[in-house]
This record gives C-alpha cells, sequence and structure tokens, in this order.
C-alpha cells in the first residue's frame, strides 16, 4: 500500500531528476500528501505534459466520484483484472513524482509507528499511475489517478507487504507512450525497484494528521527500545 507520500522539491531539483520532463515553474513542497489531496503527475497527450490530479482514481463510467477514496491504490498483478483499471492500463497511464513515502509499523504495544522511505541521495523518482477522466451531469470534470503498487524489495518487506511500483528512468518514456500490444512490456516495469540506493528511518507521529504539513515530518526521531516490530498493513 502508499497511503501518503511527499514531493518537497523545488521545480529546478524535479526538472534536474526528470530532465526529459516538463516541469512547472512553481509548485509548492509537500510533506504529507494524502488520499483525496492534488497531486501533480505527467500524462502523454500526445507529448508528455504535467497535470493537477485528485489522489484516487475515479472511472469514467462512476456514478459518484466518491468512489475514489477507496481507489487511492492499484495492484500490480490484477491490473487487467479490475474493471476500474483495466482500460486505464491499457490508454492512460501517468508517472506520478515523489521524493519520499510512508508507511507504518505496529510495534509491541500496538502504536503504529510511522517510516519514512526516499532514496539515499535525495533525488526524485516516479511512481507509476493510472488516470482517468470524470464528467458529472452538469458538465463538470474531475482528473484523478492512482499510484500501482507491487511486491515488497529487501528493503520494504521489514517494514510492510507492499510498495509503491517505481519506474526505471530508463522506461519513464515507455510507461508513458507504449501501445496497447505492450502490455507484457509494460507489467515487467512494475516489477519491485531495487532496494540499492534507498534508505528508511522512523519519523514523528504527527505525519499521521492528514492536514499535517512542513519539513519536521521527514525528519528522524529515536525510537525508544522495545521488541520486534511487527508489519501490518496501514
Amino acid at each position: 500500500m502508499c497511503g501518503r507520500f511527499t514531493l518537497a522539491k523545488t521545480p529546478k531539483q524535479i526538472r534536474e531528476d526528470f530532465p526529459e520532463l516538463p516541469a512547472p515553474a512553481r509548485l509548492a513542497p509537500r510533506y504529507n500528501i494524502a488520499p483525496t489531496q492534488a497531486v501533480c503527475a505527467w500524462m502523454a497527450d500526445p507529448a508528455p505534459r504535467m497535470e493537477i490530479f485528485s489522489w484516487g482514481l475515479i472511472p469514467h463510467w462512476a456514478r459518484d466520484p466518491s468512489i475514489g477514496a477507496k481507489l487511492i491504490n492499484a495492484r500490480a498483478e490484477t491490473l487487467l483484472e479490475k474493471p476500474s483499471f483495466k482500460q486505464a492500463f491499457r490508454r492512460k497511464r501517468c508517472l506520478i513524482p515523489a521524493d519520499g513515502w510512508y508507511e507504518w509499523q505496529t510495534a509491541p504495544n500496538k502504536k503504529k509507528q510511522p517510516m519514512y522511505f526516499h532514496r539515499s541521495d535525495g533525488r526524485c523518482f516516479a511512481f507509476a499511475g493510472l488516470w482517468d477522466e470524470w464528467h458529472d451531469k452538469s458538465g463538470g470534470m474531475i482528473l484523478s489517478c492512482t499510484v500501482i503498487t507491487t511486491r515488497p524489495n529487501a528493503l520494504t518487506r521489514r517494514i510492510h507487504p507492499r510498495m509503491p511500483a517505481i519506474l526505471r528512468e530508463e522506461d519513464h518514456s515507455a510507461w508513458l507512450k507504449s501501445e496497447e500490444n505492450d502490455l507484457s512490456l509494460l507489467s515487467r516495469m512494475l516489477e519491485p525497484v531495487a532496494a540499492d540506493g534507498f534508505t528508511v528511518h522512523p519519523v514523528s507521529p504527527a505525519v499521521n494528521r492528514a492536514t499535517a504539513e512542513g519539513p519536521d515530518l521527514v525528519l528522524p526521531v529515536t525510537l525508544p527500545p522495545a521488541g520486534p516490530i511487527q508489519t501490518e498493513l496501514f
């Protein structure tokens, strides 16, 4: 699962990490992006462009847009089986920039400890995502997206049984532009990224509040001595 993430880099840093993609001139740093909130992502139309999406996919055929709150993640293994995702996987894929994400562990005292994953060198990376366009009867339109998840790598599995599907840099262009007959190639792109180059540390429980923001949220904290921590879905 991926239920919170960060994108705190400046537009200049984003351009440096994604030189082949357009970046906005202004972008507020975000340290606690939560479901149903606005996220930026690249889509191909046909050239790549960045748009603002609501996090939580609303399929174009949905009667009620509130379904998006239940579709913040899509499992890589079942994309072609789920009505909510199979058409988007074929035709509406996106790249969601991030510089970290949170997962939660359950401690022996039953409290959930937030853990922050990020690249050791501090650079951005891209989640594999899907998007769709929903229209209401009055002509209103919502662009929405979901983050694809996959099996955990060696680092993540100590904390959580799922992780976001992070695309390798050489796959960015193909993820956006590949045709339907390349679905097997696209599926291979969703294998867990290598753990090398990523790290994780505990952070303040303040991140549990979806309204919390600020750089203090990603700072390491020292945990009190305790017994083994058990994994649990957040």
